[in-house]
């Protein structure tokens, strides 16, 4: 399908849009990942193990939030296929619209 220049530029916006999100919940998500892992090897003892696996519940429960939301987020503007794992494709992977 052939787009308008204004269509193509609606999408780069889009994209860029969808990005930012994407760089916003995932960045809390991996500092969050570092800490729970070292708390769980013990490197981090201001936490007891109690209180560890009281939070661990809800750190899955938000590691599955972000996974659901990067999964229904992160999709083409024109096509909405998956974009894959890269977090800055130049194009579609399925319908080459250029992102970018």
């Amino acid at each position: 399908m052939e787009y308008s220049e204004f269509q193509k530029q609606e999408f780069k916006r889009e994209f860029a849009s969808r990005r930012l999100k994407q760089i916003l919940i995932t960045g809390p998500v991996v500092v969050l990942m570092i800490f729970f892992s070292m708390a769980s090897e013990g490197k981090i003892t201001f936490l007891n193990s109690c209180t560890l696996s009281l939070l661990m519940p809800v750190f899955l429960f938000m590691v599955i939030g972000v996974l659901v939301f990067s999964l229904t987020n992160w999709r083409c503007p024109a096509c909405n296929s998956y974009l894959g794992k890269l977090m800055n494709p130049r194009y579609c992977p399925k319908c080459g619209i250029g992102l970018r």
